[in-house]
């Protein structure tokens, strides 16, 4: 038999955090190395304009964003007692098309669709943490603990989120408390996204969906007359 689909899906949440903040972390320490940005503190935007950070940006960002997306499937196909999940679904994928757009087009180039997709990324993923978190209880596969911290960093991201809502409302006075909740807004998400590598264990994308983007057992097939194959089994 030849098998696919036996990468296990933890390391779809590894990926995810990997990329999202490799990207974060590389882009801070070009553009404060290369003086685009004062170490103390930019926003994390700000560290995504000058070349060559913003090209790095691009392609961090956009991978992470594909990253998150597979994490979301994977929670959709992974966990199926949760209620809501296609509402679940359709707004984990609308935060990871704003998380591409934050990476694909930086603030200078356009303010307007860059606020817009931080604003689809930030907010969308916050709901869609509450959701989940609200949910967790409903499947046997996620431990008490589990539900227990999902809901703890979904509650604190909600207050960071609000947080910096407030504080951005006065740039000049509260810069520097926006920026702090801006970079902690992504380690609490990356925290609880890290919370489902726990739940899924050793599952392999195999088991989780197995009929699913042509994840499948495939069989060899025998050379010989035809009645001498029985059926296709997937």
């Amino acid at each position: 038999m030849i098998t696919y689909g036996s990468i296990k899906v933890k390391t779809i949440t590894y990926s995810t955090v990997l990329f999202t903040w490799a990207t974060i972390t590389i882009c801070y320490v070009t553009a404060v190395s290369l003086g685009h940005v004062r170490p103390w503190l930019p926003m994390i935007s700000d560290c995504a304009v000058e070349a060559p950070e913003s090209y790095l940006s691009r392609f961090g960002f956009i991978i992470g964003a594909t990253a998150l997306f597979a994490n979301v499937i994977m929670v959709y196909y992974g966990f199926p007692e949760f209620s809501l999940r296609k509402t679940e679904f359709t707004i984990g994928a609308l935060a990871s098309v704003g998380l591409a757009i934050v990476g694909a087009v930086n603030e200078r180039e356009d303010n307007t669709l860059h606020l817009v997709g931080a604003a689809l990324f930030f907010a969308g993923y916050e709901i869609y943490m509450i959701l989940v978190a609200y949910n967790a209880q409903n499947d046997e596969k996620i431990s008490t603990s589990s539900v227990i911290n999902k809901r703890i960093f979904a509650v604190l991201g909600m207050i960071l989120l609000i947080a910096c809502g407030i504080f951005s409302l006065d740039q000049k006075k509260y810069r520097v408390y926006t920026a702090v909740c801006e970079w902690l807004v992504p380690v609490v998400i990356e925290i609880f996204n890290l919370t489902f590598a726990l739940d899924f264990e050793d599952l392999t994308l195999q088991e989780v969906m197995p009929d699913a983007y042509g994840v499948r057992t495939i069989p060899k097939i025998k050379i010989g007359r035809k009645d001498d194959l029985g059926p296709a089994t997937v």
